[in-house]
């Protein structure tokens, strides 16, 4: 019986009240939209971020508050001390790259001049004056002298050791 009853179910089975693919189509229409909205929102965000605040500062900026008021010469000053401080930095700056200049261009001068005394030939020696010694006379050696012995020492009288020395004596001990 249940195979009869199966057949008969699917062979008349009751029709919805709204069709089924009607009943998607708005969601999907929704979500298409939302996702159109969505990407014309972040192309437009640069341009939107910079019109909202611009808005907002013009209609302020006619009533500015004590406390803007107040701190706008404290800012002011602030900036003219930062930008004397730039300048003073681009003046030692350009005064560094002077320096550095300058030692760069010594440099290369001694640099230059110790290739130069690489590549010097060696001196040459002067050339013996031959003409001056041949006009002088030989001279002949001076004849060999007799040596003389070297002067003895004077002998000591007294008390002498064994080996030859002579002894230290006390001066009273001495006749």
């Amino acid at each position: 019986m249940d195979n009869d009853s199966d057949q008969a179910w699917h062979g008349h089975a009751p029709k919805s009240p709204l069709p089924a693919g009607r009943r998607r189509w708005p969601w999907f229409l929704l979500i298409v939209v939302l996702a159109v909205v969505g990407a014309g929102g972040v192309y437009a965000w640069p341009e939107v971020a910079a019109l909202v605040p611009a808005k907002s500062h013009e209609s302020s900026g006619e009533a500015m508050t004590t406390s803007d008021k107040e701190a706008l010469p404290t800012l002011l000053a602030a900036q003219q001390k930062l930008e004397e401080d730039l300048a003073a930095l681009d003046r030692s700056v350009a005064d560094g790259q002077a320096q550095l200049k300058a030692i760069t261009d010594q440099l290369a001068v001694l640099t230059s001049k110790v290739e130069e005394l690489q590549h010097l030939p060696p001196p040459a020696a002067p050339p013996p004056p031959v003409a001056a010694e041949a006009s002088r006379a030989p001279i002949a050696p001076p004849a060999p002298q007799p040596r003389k012995p070297p002067p003895r020492a004077a002998r000591s009288s007294g008390p002498v050791s064994i080996g030859g020395a002579p002894l230290n004596v006390a001066p009273n001990m001495a006749r």
